[in-house]
């Protein structure tokens, strides 16, 4: 609202009010970052919130599915043992009576009837013998047929639903046993309408085929022994058909629906009787590559089926296992899994919590950390001038080393050549004088000086030259255990746990002394790297790497300190060293990356995680044969 007047004296109520209009957008403007701050502390906590749902959420899910699956995994391996021992059981069962059709072939009177069919005292007589037969070897039935396939004689000629009489000629097992001398068929019994396992066998006389024999062998113990346990269990025959089931429901039901080619089949052998071979409704859920599988029946119970084949492969025995005591199991552990991913959210914000006040107290502490910035850098500078005195103070005593190896090499040939003068000398008195047998012991003398001197220098040939010697085959795991018996005294004193793992029979091109010069060195430097931890370890690992050129590969790692990336790079140059001044060279692993080089090899070095490094030679392969031959 505005006012308007002429007169000066309403000047200032007008300066009032406009000022008033203006105190609220003053006021406004003020209040915006604090608005903006609550807006920005909401949507951090809702993303927090969010975020930690997800993580409960992720546990649970994790934990569900992780136990689903172990228990899953043990469900399974227990139906493999299980479909194990049922198959054995069923597998011995048929095997007990394979060899009874057969046995009527050393009956005259079966061979009697079969050549004269129609003689009724006969039938009379061989039904009598084959029930006798029967009752000892406890088969549902014995019967002969002659090659018509009219049953002649049976076991059980004097009951209801006997096939004598019947003519069988359209089962299966009488066409296979007239053409392949055997039969096997499983299948309803047409007169007895009782499902068993047929065995046939072609009875024969000089050679000609004169009838079959056929034993029928009843499973049904099966289906009441498999009642009385906790998992369901079906027996498939060759056309995935449940011939033996625990679930009435189940039996004489195919796995999925029959093709018309089947039908056919089916429609004249009769192996099902008048069933109508309804398919199982199963929905497959899931399907492993052992033949494991998981799947939801009519019921909509979730099952794990495994399968075993039995019968020389002809049938599968299946076994399915409830999956809902293991899916409660899993639910449970799945809530107990959001359970701790709670308490490990409380648990950081905790420890955040403690960070901010940590956080905010070095804030406190910035103005005191400003100036002892000052005095870190010049720490720091004194520290690099110490070391550069230092890296000299080491080449000092690498030169000094280098002259007390050189002393020491003068002194060890001031010897043998001194006494070689002196042999030199006398021989030629001795020669002068005739005396030709003592002037030999001072030449054969003299030899053995030079052989003592030319050992002293041969490792200095070998560190600035080729060595010219041949190479030969050298078996890897001799090499090691005699690197390993030099630096025994090593290795026990230090308290070093050495492990070798060596393939058989792994045999390389080389020289044995340099070879075992090469291992020496860098397991000596392997227990160097171990002294100052706690836990001692060397691993000598050697394998046989295939590839376009097959090679050994000989790994010898530590558990000691890694080394650093820039000595890393310069490891096999000479005078690097990671060792205190006076203590090494530098010259080992040089020396010994030439050794395997004149090999034809190489070697190479790298760290391992966590902690430690790792040296690897690889060398030529040699045949194993050829050492053992030369041996």
């Amino acid at each position: 609202m505005r006012e308007w007047s002429s007169g000066v004296a309403d000047a200032p109520r007008f300066v009032l009010v406009h000022k008033m209009t203006e105190l609220p957008s003053l006021v406004n403007i003020k209040r915006s970052p604090e608005v903006s701050s609550v807006v920005s502390g909401s949507i951090r906590w809702l993303v927090r919130g969010t975020a930690a749902l997800a993580l409960v959420a992720a546990a649970s899910w994790l934990g569900y599915a992780v136990s689903f699956q172990r228990g899953l995994d043990h469900l399974h391996v227990a139906a493999q043992q299980r479909l194990a021992v049922e198959a054995a059981r069923l597998d011995g069962h048929l095997s007990r009576f394979e060899y009874l059709p057969s046995l009527l072939e050393t009956s005259p009177s079966v061979l009697r009837l079969l050549g004269d069919p129609a003689d009724a005292a006969l039938q009379q007589s061989v039904s009598l013998y084959l029930k006798s037969i029967n009752l000892l070897a406890g088969a549902d039935n014995l019967y002969v047929l002659g090659v018509s396939g009219e049953t002649l004689a049976a076991a059980d000629f004097d009951k209801p639903g006997t096939p004598f009489g019947e003519n069988l000629s359209y089962r299966p097992y009488v066409s296979e046993a007239l053409s392949k001398g055997r039969g096997a068929f499983f299948g309803v019994g047409i007169t007895s309408a009782r499902a068993g396992y047929y065995l046939s066998y072609a009875l024969k006389e000089g050679g000609v085929t004169r009838g079959i024999a056929t034993v029928k062998v009843n499973l049904d113990s099966f289906e009441r022994a498999w009642r009385d346990i906790d998992s369901d269990i079906l027996l498939l025959d060759e056309r995935r058909v449940a011939i033996l089931s625990s679930r009435d429901e189940w039996r004489f039901r195919p796995m999925e629906p029959l093709s018309l080619q089947m039908h056919d089949e089916i429609s004249r052998s009769k192996p099902y009787g008048n069933h109508e071979l309804r398919p199982l409704r199963w929905t497959f859920v899931a399907q492993f590559s052992d033949g494991a599988a998981r799947v939801t029946v009519e019921n909509g119970a979730a099952y794990t089926v495994s399968e075993r084949p039995i019968n020389h492969g002809q049938w599968k025995l299946i076994l399915l296992d409830d999956e809902a005591p293991t899916r409660q199991t899993a639910l449970i552990i799945g809530a107990m899994s959001g359970l701790a991913a709670i308490v490990a959210l409380l648990v950081a914000g905790l420890v955040e919590q403690r960070g901010r006040a940590i956080k905010q107290r070095l804030a406190n502490q910035a103005a005191l950390q400003a100036a002892n910035d000052m005095l870190e850098i010049r720490v720091q500078e004194r520290t690099a001038e110490l070391r550069a005195a230092q890296d000299e103070l080491v080449h000092a005593g690498k030169l000094a080393a280098l002259g007390q190896m050189s002393a020491g090499m003068v002194h060890e040939l001031n010897q043998p050549l001194a006494a070689l003068q002196t042999a030199a000398d006398n021989a030629i008195l001795l020669v002068d004088r005739g005396s030709i047998g003592d002037a030999r012991g001072n030449l054969t003398r003299i030899g053995e000086l030079i052989r003592r001197l030319g050992r002293l220098t041969g490792q200095l040939r070998i560190f600035a030259y080729k060595s010219s010697s041949p190479l030969d085959v050298v078996s890897v795991e001799q090499a090691v255990a005699e690197s390993l018996k030099i630096l025994a005294a090593r290795i026990k004193e230090g308290r070093v746990d050495v492990v070798t793992d060596i393939d058989a029979n792994l045999c390389v091109v080389a020289d044995q002394t340099r070879l075992e010069q090469l291992l020496c060195n860098i397991v000596a430097n392997a227990l160097d790297a171990v002294e100052s931890v706690e836990q001692k370890s060397v691993l000598i690992r050697a394998t046989r790497e295939d590839g376009q050129i097959p090679r050994c590969r000989i790994a010898i790692s530590n558990s000691g300190p890694a080394i650093a990336p820039d000595v890393l790079q310069r490891m096999f140059e000479p005078f690097v060293t990671t060792k205190p001044a006076g203590k090494g060279l530098g010259l080992g692993l040089m020396l010994s990356n030439h050794i395997a080089r004149s090999f034809g090899g190489e070697l190479r070095a790298r760290n391992l995680m966590p902690r430690g490094a790792e040296f690897v030679v690889f060398l030529p392969l040699a045949d194993p044969t050829e050492a053992s031959n030369e041996r």
